[in-house]
């Protein structure tokens, strides 16, 4: 879990260093687009990460072996101080990260150009979300008419069986009844 979480920072990492590197020279938000979107998609890799209970084995960053080495902890224990603390720093380091590219953006771009971004995807967001919701609702109202017509279907089927085979087992029985010459098939 901590070696996603620190993969995780570590892509935001670099989104934020591409987004610094080309800020001085986008001519608007559209040239850094691609590398915010990256950012905030390590963001919340690492949010869904941390709520996570994983146990594979994880490689150790040099911060959380000398908290363990520290406090001697055992190293893979994903509840240990280093563990806990390396995770917590880190976030931390990514989010002062965040901050100071929002206000690298607004320098360049105009006040409030950061927020304008964070409200516009939260928003985009909430969208999403309700759109997704809206069809999941749509799906099962689907999935309940496709298995209704299914019951239908198999229901005509069994009855036509009987139907058809209590008409056969009369015509059967009629025609042995009267020996071969059924009085009104003359």
């Amino acid at each position: 879990m901590v070696a996603e979480i620190l993969a995780g920072i570590a892509l935001a990492k670099s989104a934020v260093t591409g987004i610094k590197s080309m800020i001085d020279t986008a001519n608007d938000v559209g040239d850094i687009s691609h590398h915010i979107d990256n950012l905030f998609k390590s963001r919340d890799q690492v949010k869904r990460d941390i709520h996570k209970n994983q146990n594979a084995k994880k490689p150790k960053s040099k911060m959380r072996s000398m908290f363990t080495k520290t406090t001697g902890e055992d190293e893979d224990d994903d509840l240990s101080v280093g563990a806990v603390a390396t995770m917590v720093l880190e976030q931390k380091k990514m989010d002062r990260e965040i901050l100071n590219l929002g206000i690298r953006i607004d320098n360049k771009f105009g006040e409030g150009t950061w927020t304008e971004i964070l409200e516009t995807r939260k928003k985009m967001i909430e969208e999403h979300n309700k759109q997704a919701k809206i069809q999941r609702e749509m799906d099962k109202v689907h999935a309940a008419e496709v298995h209704d017509f299914w019951i239908k279907v198999w229901t005509w089927t069994w009855q036509l069986t009987v139907v058809v085979t209590v008409i056969i087992t009369m015509w059967g029985w009629l025609s042995y009844a009267s020996k071969g010459k059924l009085p009104f098939l003359w």
